[in-house]
């Protein structure tokens, strides 16, 4: 909880000075090198809490909600929602975005952070792989997520395709033309994994992806991992 509410402290910081870190900083390089100083700031998670393990809870560092943010910041019209399926203890964009936003998290202490952090947004409690069932008729034009790699909400044990899960959930309740910005382990690529082709067939019968790359383990020190992941952007094609 501790460890949380650190996060939950960063997040009203820079929902309160973000616009006028933003305005200062005159390039996407100097933005990131000082949300990386801001970053620093927090403590290393060295102990997980019995609820961060069973939900594989790894909160987005600042600097790659960053770069999550602008890759899809032109497509967040003020017409259309920006929806966190699995929000944590803040929105991964390190700035309050111009469209709505649209907060879903399933853990309970951090579903009442959120509430407390975004009082006028109204928090849901779904599991965020079946979010296209739970959400209508909300279709946002942006989704940015960091999904659980393989833990399912009421499944114990592990489930392989948890990430393809939420993802393929996420495509579906986005908006016609919008765009799905996603993290995960670093082997959810077609060319990473042999496991992983059939699933890009079916995403791209929805979706076309158009960038993806393998993200150092090191952005994750300070979250208590080393773990490689892995940066995926999707844009939903009318009609699919």
């Amino acid at each position: 909880m501790a460890y949380e509410a650190c996060e939950a402290a960063t997040a009203l910081l820079l929902r309160k000075y973000g616009k006028a870190l933003f305005r200062k900083a005159a390039s996407p390089a100097s933005r990131l090198s000082a949300l990386g100083k801001i970053a620093s700031l927090l403590p290393t998670c060295t102990l997980r809490s019995a609820e961060s393990e069973i939900f594989q809870q790894f909160s987005t560092p600042i600097p790659l909600g960053a770069g999550s943010a602008e890759l899809s910041r032109h497509y967040g019209g003020r017409s259309r929602a920006l929806l966190e399926p699995s929000a944590g203890t803040g929105p991964s964009s390190p700035r309050t975005p111009a469209a709505p936003l649209v907060l879903n998290e399933l853990a309970e202490c951090r579903a009442m952070l959120l509430s407390s952090i975004f009082p006028a947004n109204f928090v849901t409690r779904f599991d965020a792989a079946q979010v296209d069932d739970h959400l209508h008729p909300v279709a946002p034009s942006v989704v940015l997520m960091n999904p659980p790699f393989s833990a399912m909400a009421n499944i114990s044990g592990r489930m392989a395709d948890t990430t393809y899960r939420h993802i393929a959930s996420g495509v579906a309740r986005l908006a016609d033309g919008g765009r799905l910005v996603t993290i995960s382990r670093a082997n959810f690529s077609p060319e990473a994994s042999a496991a992983w082709p059939d699933a890009f067939v079916r995403l791209q019968q929805r979706g076309r992806v158009v960038f993806t790359a393998a993200i150092t383990g090191a952005i994750y020190a300070k979250h208590g991992t080393t773990t490689e992941t892995r940066l995926t952007v999707i844009d939903k094609v009318a009609g699919r």
